[in-house]
């Protein structure tokens, strides 16, 4: 299990890597439009297309494995936290459940929209020229498909003894400052 663990990490990481390399390029595309335009009265040629359909989805949807993982999505962890380890891993668990379930029933469409893109070889058209645009259609069943499989990788840690590989923050970890508070700090 310790390998399918790290095997998921890396692919988190690989793909988040790729959201930062989408943030990178759109602040550099962006900033040269506007500095072309505002000194030279030039545009930098698919700007608004690539931003939107590229950059800005790439962003959003390539790194929700590795925020996954990091266990920085939003939570509300009030009752949570008084729970016993075991109920923790157990409730747990059944969240990383319904989280997968519901990622996965997305993944499916996504990946149908995808791949009509692909067939119908979309495209937008600027200035008279045309920029494929179906490529970043795949960037959100990729990041679904990758957030369904660590959940239910997850789940299965959760709910066995086995040990994950993945590096990733515990479902079930206890909140920092009450651990403090016990010790007394």
């Amino acid at each position: 299990m310790g390998l399918i663990g790290r095997i998921l990490n890396l692919l988190a990481r690989g793909l988040a890597l790729i959201g930062a390399l989408c943030v990178l390029a759109m602040m550099v595309q962006v900033t040269l439009d506007v500095l072309l335009k505002n000194l030279f009265n030039l545009r930098v040629p698919f700007t608004q297309a690539l931003v939107t359909r590229w950059y800005m989805v790439g962003a959003a949807f390539l790194p929700l494995g590795l925020t996954e993982i990091l266990d920085r999505h939003i939570s509300v962890e009030v009752l949570y936290q008084t729970l016993g380890a075991r109920l923790r891993r157990v409730l747990g668990g059944a969240v990383c459940l319904f989280a997968a379930g519901i990622a996965a029933t997305m993944t499916l469409p996504l990946w149908e929209e995808a791949m009509t893109k692909f067939h119908a070889g979309a495209f937008e058209t600027e200035n008279g020229e045309d920029i494929a645009i179906w490529g970043g259609y795949f960037f959100l069943p990729a990041g679904f498909a990758l957030m369904t499989l660590i959940l239910v990788y997850r789940v299965i840690v959760l709910w066995t003894p086995l040990q994950s590989g993945m590096e990733e923050v515990p479902v079930d970890r206890v909140d920092d400052m009450r651990d403090a508070m016990r010790e007394g700090v």
